[in-house]
């Protein structure tokens, strides 16, 4: 945004609204963007641009911050106060990581062991607010779909011919992923802690996928002295596949991939699917956990494994490199 927007205690978040659906960062949002970041998986397309309407007052097709805060700045009604909150709740917490990372080597070992509890008893207590949040907010979406079945929820092709090579994820998981990404924090803390948005950006999303590894991981913990009933040895396979893409191939390859990953989580017997990237290469390593090689090999074989076969031969420097390996069943998810 090219100039600074003032706003009233408890809408700051907006500005941080208005930010992450600006994809131009040209000051405005255009109908596309208000669709590709608003749409819920509820609202129909004429729901949605009544509402693109009503908060364009200035009649432009675009909309712009204040016009964004102030629109809602009248409808917040009890969520005023806890956004005021939050507000105050997120300088807070960023004024203490600063003091934090300044005084914790200094400290003693019982000292530190105290702000590490701490610390994490205050993270323990900022997630069991999400919990309840999320089980509201899919009731409510429920009882909005149910309500009116006959309405088609909006999406993005709707409103704008997307490229090949972009996956758009409409509904619940779109949110959750505004939610995990959101960066909303006031100007003075920011000021505080001297750290770019795009570094706070970067540590939220460093987490979620540490989250999301250990949601569904493989269980490496070292070397355990394990005693297994032969007759109950049961093994999973970990297929392994090594791959670097053609220079100006990335997009298309990419977007094939996800194709494929999304028909492999769909698949019977697969466990889990992982891709790694290498940083400044187009290396990528894929990993997929089935409960048996046959499994594998016969989704090898399927639509989805024959496009993808054909998409590595076309767009890689080599068919890949695979590799296979058993391992025991009682490495994966233990306590499953």
């Amino acid at each position: 945004m090219s100039e600074t927007t003032v706003v009233e205690k408890g809408m700051s978040i907006f500005l941080d609204v208005f930010r992450r659906a600006d994809k131009k960062d040209d000051g405005k949002i255009s109908w596309e963007e208000f669709v590709a970041f608003f749409a819920d998986g509820v609202m129909s397309k004429e729901e949605l641009r009544s509402l693109f309407d009503e908060i364009d007052t200035h009649k432009t097709n675009y909309i712009d911050p204040k016009e964004l805060c102030d629109y809602f700045s009248t409808h917040l009604g009890q969520f005023k106060e806890i956004l005021s909150l939050v507000e105050d709740l997120n300088t807070k917490v960023s004024n203490m990581l600063l003091s934090t990372s300044k005084t914790y080597p200094e400290k003693g070992r019982t000292d530190q062991f105290i702000t590490r509890f701490l610390m994490g008893l205050v993270m323990d207590q900022v997630c069991a607010l999400q919990r309840p949040l999320d089980s509201a907010t899919e009731a409510l979406d429920e009882e909005a779909k149910n309500e009116r079945t006959d309405i088609v929820p909006v999406q993005v092709d709707d409103v704008k011919e997307k490229p090949k090579d972009v996956a758009i994820i409409p509904g619940r998981v779109v949110r959750r992923a505004k939610r995990q990404t959101s960066s909303q924090t006031s100007y003075e803390a920011q000021q505080a802690v001297g750290i770019s948005q795009v570094a706070l950006d970067s540590q939220v999303e460093r987490l979620s996928s540490l989250l999301d590894r250990l949601e569904k991981r493989v269980n490496f913990d070292g070397i355990v002295d394990e005693e297994v009933d032969v007759t109950d040895d049961k093994k999973v396979s970990l297929y392994q596949l090594e791959m670097t893409i053609k220079t100006g191939q990335e997009q298309v390859f990419k977007q094939c991939m996800r194709d494929y990953i999304e028909a492999t989580n769909a698949a019977p017997g697969c466990l889990n699917v992982t891709v790694r990237s290498f940083k400044d290469s187009n290396q990528f390593t894929m990993y997929e956990v089935w409960t048996s090689e046959g499994q594998q090999t016969s989704h090898a074989e399927s639509a989805a494994g024959q496009a993808f076969k054909k998409s590595l031969s076309e767009n890689t420097q080599d068919p890949g490199q695979a590799s296979s390996v058993s391992i025991p069943a009682t490495w994966w998810q233990r306590d499953q």
